[in-house]
C-alpha cells in the first residue's frame, strides 16, 4: 500500500484501486457504481491523486456544495448550470429575474388562435377546443424539450402531444405551431424581449458556443441522469472525462435523460461493492438486476446486519417510500391520523396546486398550472377521465380529492414536521434517490403486474424498485412487493411492457 494514500483510504477495495489506477492514465473513462458502493469516497481518491485543476460536477446544488467539503482544493465543485452561467452574456442572464410570461398572455404574444382537436378515451372520440393559452404551453414545452437535446435548432419533433390526440391532428397542430416555436426561441435569447426565461435557456446557449471547460480532469457524478445536451458539452472536451453512476438508477427518462452509461463508448470500471447493506437486502436488489439482464451482481456488506422481514403495523420504522405523489398523500393522511409526527418529500408544491386546480374546476373556474387538468373543463370530466386507461395515473389523486376534500388535502401538507423532529419520513422513490434510512417500508403503489406464469413490468418500473430497495441499511420492508420478488426470484417469465 503506497505510504503517499491518505488516511481515510487506509483500506481501499481492488475494485475502488482499479478505478484509480485508470485515473493515473489520463484518459477518460466511466466507473459503474452500484447503489452504496463507495462512489464519492472513490472519486475523492481520485481527486487527491490527480494533479492540476479539477473539475467536480454535479446536477443539483446541495449535491455541489456537499462535495465542496469533502474534495481537495484544487478541485472545484460546480453545477453544470453554474459553469455555463459564468460565460453567457449578462443581458440574457438577467432575463431570469424577469417575470415569466403566462401562458394566456404568450398566447396572445404569439398570435396563437383556439383550435380544434379530436380527443379519443377508450375508443371514443370527443371534440374539444385548445385555446391560445393551451397552445403557448406546448410552444414553451417545445422549446425546454429543444434545450436538453444535442440539436443546434428547435425542429417540429420538438413539440410534442398528449397520447390521446388523434395522430392527423396531432400532425397538422405541429406544422401549424412549428413557427411560434422558432419564434418563442428567438424571444428567449432576445435581450429585449420582456419576457423571462428559465435555467435551461442559458445552458443551451452555453453549449452552442462549443464551450472549452476550464480544467485539465473533469468527474462527472450521477452520469446516468444527463441529458444530450450535457453528453454533447463533455464528449466534446479535449481533456480526461471520467464519467460516474449506475446505469440501473437513471429514472428520469421522462425529463430527457439518456442512459449515458451504457452509450458511451469508453473502458469501464466497476464498483459492485455495497457498503450500506447486508446480503439480504442485495439478494431483493439482484433479483431486480437480473430481471433487467444485469449479469453482474451487486455484493452486500458482510459486516452488515440486513433483513427484509415485515415490520409490525406500529414498529419502528424511518421511511416509508411510494411510487407517486398521491400514496405518499394516503400514507400522510394515515400517520397524522394514528398522532404520528410525519416529514414529507414529495413534490408538495404540486400536491397543492394540484388542490387548488381541482377545487377551481369545481367552481367553474379553470384549472392554470397543473399540466394533467389543462385539457378539463370541469371535475366530473376529470373524474371521467380517471377511470379510463389513459387516465388511471390520476385515479387515486382524483379518490384523494372525493374522499377528503381538498381543504382536508392542503392542512395535511402544511402540518408537516421537519426530517429531524420526525418519527419518520414519506418519501416519492424518486425523491429518495442518493439518500438512505435504517428502516425502510415500501408502498404498495408500484406498477406491475403478476400472472400464473409471468411478470408484467416496464424497465423503468424496474430501475425505481431497484433505487428504492437500495436505500435500506439495516431493515427493507418488502411485504408489499413480496408477490413480484417470488415471481422473478421463481423463475416467472418477464414481459416488458407498460402495466
Amino acid at each position: 500500500m503506497s505510504a503517499s494514500m491518505p488516511a481515510y483510504m487506509s483500506d481501499p477495495t481492488d475494485e475502488q484501486l482499479s478505478a484509480l489506477n485508470m485515473a493515473m492514465d489520463h484518459k477518460s473513462f466511466k466507473v459503474v457504481a452500484y447503489a452504496g458502493a463507495g462512489k464519492t469516497t472513490t472519486l475523492k481518491l481520485i481527486g487527491e491523486r490527480l494533479r492540476g485543476r479539477g473539475l467536480y460536477l454535479a446536477f443539483n446544488k446541495t449535491i455541489a456544495n456537499d462535495a465542496r467539503s469533502k474534495f481537495p482544493s484544487h478541485v472545484e465543485c460546480r453545477t453544470f448550470h453554474s459553469l455555463a452561467y459564468r460565460h453567457v452574456a449578462r443581458d440574457i442572464t438577467a432575463k431570469l429575474s424577469l417575470p415569466r410570461f403566462s401562458p394566456k398572455r404568450l398566447g396572445d404574444d404569439l398570435g396563437l388562435q383556439p383550435v380544434q382537436v379530436r380527443r379519443q378515451m377508450d375508443g371514443i372520440n370527443k371534440y374539444i377546443t385548445l385555446t391560445p393559452a393551451r397552445l403557448a404551453r406546448f410552444v414553451s414545452d417545445a422549446v425546454s424539450n429543444f434545450c436538453s437535446t444535442h440539436a443546434s435548432y428547435p425542429a417540429p419533433r420538438h413539440i410534442l402531444f398528449p397520447s390521446w390526440l388523434d395522430e392527423s391532428d396531432a400532425e397538422q397542430l405541429r406544422e401549424m405551431l412549428y413557427p411560434a416555436v422558432e419564434q418563442r426561441w428567438l424571444q428567449s435569447i432576445d435581450a429585449r424581449h420582456p419576457a423571462g426565461i428559465g435555467h435551461d435557456i442559458y445552458l443551451k446557449l452555453w453549449a452552442l458556443s462549443k464551450p472549452s471547460i476550464p480544467a485539465d480532469f473533469i468527474l462527472f457524478d450521477e452520469a446516468q441522469d444527463a441529458d444530450p445536451l450535457m453528453m454533447g458539452i463533455l464528449t466534446q472536451q479535449p481533456r480526461q472525462v471520467i464519467y460516474v453512476g449506475d446505469a440501473h438508477q437513471q429514472i428520469y427518462e421522462w425529463r430527457g435523460a439518456v442512459n449515458a452509461m451504457k452509450k458511451l463508448p469508453l473502458p469501464q470500471t466497476l464498483l459492485t461493492q455495497s457498503f450500506r447493506f447486508g446480503e439480504p437486502i442485495a439478494e431483493v436488489a439482484n433479483t431486480l438486476l437480473k430481471a433487467l439482464q444485469e449479469e453482474v451482481p451487486l455484493k452486500g456488506n458482510p459486516n452488515k446486519q440486513s433483513s427484509t422481514e415485515k415490520g409490525m403495523v406500529h414498529s419502528k420504522k424511518d421511511a416509508i417510500l411510494c411510487r407517486t405523489n398521491a400514496a405518499a398523500m394516503s400514507q400522510l393522511l394515515t400517520g397524522l391520523k394514528l398522532g404520528h409526527r410525519v416529514a414529507l418529500q414529495a413534490d408538495t408544491e404540486r400536491m397543492l396546486k394540484f388542490c387548488q386546480a381541482a377545487e377551481n374546476l369545481k367552481n367553474g373556474k379553470s384549472a392554470y398550472g397543473v399540466p394533467e387538468l389543462a385539457y378539463f373543463y370541469n371535475w366530473s370530466d376529470v373524474q371521467e377521465y380517471a377511470e379510463t386507461n389513459e387516465g388511471s395515473d390520476l385515479k387515486t389523486l382524483v379518490k384523494l380529492v372525493d374522499d377528503h376534500g381538498t381543504n382536508v388535502l392542503s392542512q395535511a401538507v402544511n402540518s408537516l414536521t421537519s426530517i429531524e423532529n420526525a418519527d419518520y419520513v414519506i418519501s416519492t422513490a424518486h425523491k429518495a434517490k442518493g439518500l438512505e434510512w435504517g428502516k425502510v417500508q415500501l408502498d404498495d403503489d408500484f406498477y406491475y403486474d403478476v400472472t400464473t406464469n409471468a411478470v408484467k413490468i416496464s424497465p423503468e418500473e424496474l430501475r425505481l424498485l431497484y433505487v428504492a430497495c437500495t436505500r435500506a441499511q439495516s431493515n427493507l420492508d418488502i411485504h408489499n412487493i413480496k408477490d413480484l420478488i417470488s415471481g422473478l426470484q421463481t423463475g416467472k417469465k418477464v414481459i416488458f411492457g407498460n402495466t
